[in-house]
């Protein structure tokens, strides 16, 4: 079993909880977007190691609280999570400071990035860096020649009319790719 299903069903049982007093098993199950069998899996290890009480209220329906095991570990995944999660973005950083800088060096003026990015603010911290102007494009069209253009990771929109060596592909970036 994934180990961040293990967290979604921690975290839905501790957000969940504090709405409403009785959650249900399907209630969970929608909320991880996982079948009624596997939250009833997850749910019965957690049980077992710990982590989840399960309340009988009535002969046919049950109820799911964290314990304080279970918000101890709850608290741990989350913490991970953000480390890791902070590591990939530093790694980011890295390399869009590394890219925006031979973007200077080979006479660029002005860093753009096409579309919307979960990672705009890094690029435009980037350009920052440089000393170079950042801009946001909602075409390729408007993209001035002197400028380096980070394509957004949602960007659908037409083909870009500029020259492939002033693109850097954002989804190329966060699939490691070079």
């Amino acid at each position: 079993m994934d180990q961040d299903s293990e967290y979604l069903l921690l975290n839905s049982i501790h957000e969940l909880g504090k709405l409403r007093p009785e959650i249900s098993q399907r209630d969970l199950s929608r909320a991880i977007h996982l079948s009624l069998g596997m939250t009833n899996t997850l749910l019965k290890r957690l049980s077992q190691k710990g982590f989840v009480l399960v309340q009988k209220i009535s002969p046919r329906r049950v109820t799911y609280a964290l314990t304080p095991d279970g918000m101890n570990e709850l608290a741990g995944k989350t913490w991970r999570y953000l480390k890791r999660t902070m590591k990939t973005v530093v790694t980011y950083k890295e390399a869009i400071v590394t890219i925006t800088r031979d973007a200077k060096e080979r006479g660029y003026c002005t860093i753009g990035l096409l579309g919307k990015s979960d990672i705009d603010f890094v690029i435009e911290y980037a350009a920052r860096e440089s000393k170079l102007p950042f801009m946001r494009f909602d075409s390729s069209s408007s993209i001035p020649l002197d400028s380096f253009v980070f394509v957004s990771e949602n960007y659908t929109g037409a083909p870009l009319a500029v020259s492939e060596e002033s693109v850097a592909h954002i989804y190329t970036l966060l699939a490691g790719q070079p």
